[in-house]
């Protein structure tokens, strides 16, 4: 099982776009085109587990929550985001960025791995 959250991306969305392109031109048959996003679900996860390394906190007012099928989304307002891009050591140095709103969809990793 592979999460499809990363086709919100904007790599995902472009991927989707061009997928979709070619089915409606008629060169990319149906079961293809769902096999490529299945697999792009796939390696996204894999390459977020394999070669990011940064530790974040988050500081922030939160406006709602809503919680379905082990999945959390949290609307915040007044964010602060506090990035170390090395995943090790204090966050006294990290860099710091800040927005007014955001949105931030929680998955529980396992419920990814292949049963």
């Amino acid at each position: 099982m592979s999460f499809q959250i990363y086709r919100n991306t904007s790599v995902g969305e472009s991927l989707m776009e061009t997928i979709e392109q070619l089915a409606e031109e008629g060169k990319l048959p149906e079961e293809v085109a769902l096999a490529v996003l299945k697999q792009f679900d796939t390696s996204m996860s894999e390459a977020i587990k394999k070669f990011v390394t940064g530790k974040a906190t988050m500081k922030a007012n939160m406006k709602t929550y809503h919680y379905y099928e082990n999945v959390w989304t949290f609307s915040l307002e007044e964010v602060e985001f506090k990035l170390n891009q090395a995943g090790s050591g204090s966050m006294a140095g990290a860099q710091t960025m800040k927005c007014n709103t955001t949105k931030v969809v929680v998955v529980d990793a396992k419920l990814g791995e292949t049963v």
